[in-house]
């Protein structure tokens, strides 16, 4: 009997750890907002968050399922012409 070593998965999940991906970036985008700031402040102060931060955390969320959905996935999608602006 004659055993062979699979790779499978492993192969892909090394290289998605070292690329950024489509949820990375739209963490940092989202972190860029601001947005964990206003959660925490909201959590212990009552006070709700600002409208702007939670309509461009929503924009960025489906931004980056919309992305994540095409195939193929384009090369460039940490390129600003796929999100929406922050703060304008």
């Amino acid at each position: 009997m004659k055993f062979r070593v699979i790779d499978g998965g492993k192969v892909n999940e090394a290289m998605s750890a070292d690329s950024p991906t489509i949820r990375a970036e739209a963490d940092r985008r989202i972190k860029a907002t601001g947005y964990e700031q206003w959660r925490v402040r909201s959590l212990a102060t009552g006070s709700p968050i600002p409208k702007s931060i939670q309509f461009s955390k929503m924009q960025i969320e489906f931004v980056a399922e919309k992305l994540e959905q095409l195939n193929p996935i384009p090369g460039d999608f940490t390129d600003d012409k796929y999100w929406p602006t922050i703060g304008a």
